[in-house]
């Protein structure tokens, strides 16, 4: 019997492209777009191939987020089945552009309650000032961008400012992943960039332990170089053993377009876009850290072909009775 004829017959996953950083208009840092939701809205949903997941990034805020998912709910974006917030912190350590270490927190909007526990883990971070600590609220981070501004501005330039001057500290973020909720629905990636990621620092070696640290803590890379995901899956410098003593584990590397204005939307350098192999759900994510190799793939196409031994092409059963 051939798999379309029977009804208890199952498909195997399939390619879908995802889009694990992308920013919106009002993004607290570094805004290039105009401003015009409908122009950055229709964009995502031409793009082609179609994006069927977004990480939608702000920076120590989940506020486009919000919007994004206050639009969905009016009709936009129905091609996109997967819509999760991804947090872009700086670390208080800089590489040799003088640029911090850009980290981000990929969080699970599964449960209800999400948005709560988002707001409450980034509560925790705080940031000193003039002998104040500011927490990584919307509020404060308005509060601390009035008094290093020290004249009267407005909120959202208030919030800007205050971001731009927020870092974290690399224990401070360890320690927020402790929490019982985080550690079920938060996952990790870094830059590898060398202007703004971890590649940055290895001209200097007294921060190769640091390095070391931040990227034992990711479970995900954010690079497009082939020769960086050839290192992270075993097969550069360092075999997979090699990898999984010094790193704990291989590491996937995913990729978006950042955009940070609209003519970038949907359209990152030299098309390489981010296929994920799986259903449209934040599980997925988790499983390409499980089989960063097999489930993640960079390029203008989506693979084609599958490893056999990796996949499961159709199932069918027998005995079994058709559903009423």
């Amino acid at each position: 019997m051939r798999p379309q004829d029977n009804p208890s017959s199952f498909t195997g996953s399939s390619w879908k492209r995802w889009d694990p950083h992308i920013h919106t208009p009002g993004t607290l840092l570094n805004d290039q777009f105009d401003g015009d939701w409908n122009l950055y809205l229709t964009a995502l949903e031409a793009a082609a191939p179609s994006i069927q997941a977004l990480g939608i990034t702000d920076y120590f805020s989940i506020e486009s987020y919000r919007t994004i998912r206050r639009w969905k709910s009016l009709g936009r974006l129905s091609e996109v089945g997967l819509i999760f917030p991804n947090v872009e912190m700086r670390l208080d350590i800089k590489t040799e552009k003088a640029k911090g270490i850009n980290l981000h927190l990929l969080f699970s909007p599964e449960e209800p309650d999400h948005v709560e526990h988002i707001d409450r883990l980034l509560s925790k971070l705080t940031f000193e000032f003039n002998d104040r600590k500011y927490a990584c609220t919307e509020s404060e981070l308005a509060q601390l961008g009035r008094a290093f501004h020290g004249r009267t501005i407005d909120d959202a330039a208030a919030r800007r400012i205050g971001a731009n001057q927020f870092k974290t500290q690399l224990s401070d973020v360890k320690h927020l992943l402790k929490d019982g909720w985080a550690q079920e629905n938060v996952l990790v990636a870094v830059s590898g960039s060398s202007v703004d990621g971890t590649a940055g620092l290895q001209a200097d070696s007294s921060f190769a332990a640091t390095r070391q640290e931040i990227e034992r803590l990711a479970h995900i890379v954010f690079s497009s170089n082939a020769g960086t995901r050839k290192y992270w899956l075993g097969q550069g410098a360092l075999d997979r053993k090699a990898i999984e003593k010094k790193y704990r584990f291989l590491k996937p590397c995913l990729h978006g377009c950042d955009a940070h204005a609209d003519a970038k939307v949907g359209k990152p350098a030299d098309d390489r876009y981010c296929w994920i192999k799986g259903d449209l759900t934040f599980d997925t994510l988790r499983q390409t850290v499980l089989e960063p190799e097999e489930r993640v793939w960079i390029g203008s196409e989506c693979p084609d072909t599958s490893l056999p031994s990796y996949s499961i092409s159709s199932m069918s059963t027998s005995g079994t009775e058709r559903a009423p």
